[in-house]
C-alpha cells in the first residue's frame, strides 16, 4: 500500500511539471508577439516620421524665407506672419506650426523659432536660432 502511495505522488509531481513549463513557455511566446509586434509598429512609423521632418523642415524654408527672403532685416521681417496665416496641410497628411519661442524675444521680435511638424501620431521640430 505505502508502494502505490508513493507511485502515486510521483506522477503528480510530474504532471505539475509539465503544467509549470508549458506555463512558462506559453508566457515567452506571448511576451515575443507582444514586443513583435511594437516593433512592427514602430517600423510602420518611419514614413510618417520622416514626413513630419520634411514638413517642420518646410516650415523652417517658409519662415527664413519671411525673414531673409523679403529684405533681410531681422528688425523689421521678424515676423513669420504669411507662414502662420496660410494654410500649413499638405496633401500627403502632414502640416506645420511654427512658432516664436518666447524665452528668447529681443524687442518684440523672437530671435529663435519652433517649427513643429505633424502626420498622424508622429510629431518632429526643428529649432532655429537667428543671432545678428
Amino acid at each position: 500500500m505505502i508502494k502505490y502511495f508513493i507511485k502515486n505522488k510521483e506522477g503528480q509531481v510530474m504532471f505539475l511539471t509539465v503544467v509549470v513549463l508549458g506555463a512558462i513557455i506559453s508566457s515567452v511566446t506571448v511576451i515575443a508577439g507582444v514586443l513583435m509586434s511594437f516593433q512592427l509598429r514602430r517600423s510602420a512609423d518611419v514614413a510618417a516620421s520622416a514626413r513630419a521632418i520634411f514638413a517642420s523642415d518646410a516650415g523652417v524654408e517658409c519662415m527664413l524665407y519671411e525673414i531673409f527672403g523679403t529684405n533681410g532685416d531681422l528688425d523689421t521681417a521678424g515676423k513669420v506672419s504669411n507662414c502662420e496665416d496660410q494654410s500649413n496641410d499638405f496633401s500627403n497628411k502632414a502640416s506645420y506650426d511654427i512658432r516664436g519661442v518666447e524665452s528668447d524675444i529681443v524687442e518684440g521680435v523672437p530671435r529663435a523659432y519652433k517649427s513643429i511638424g505633424r502626420v498622424s501620431n508622429s510629431v518632429r521640430s526643428i529649432d532655429i536660432r537667428l543671432d545678428q
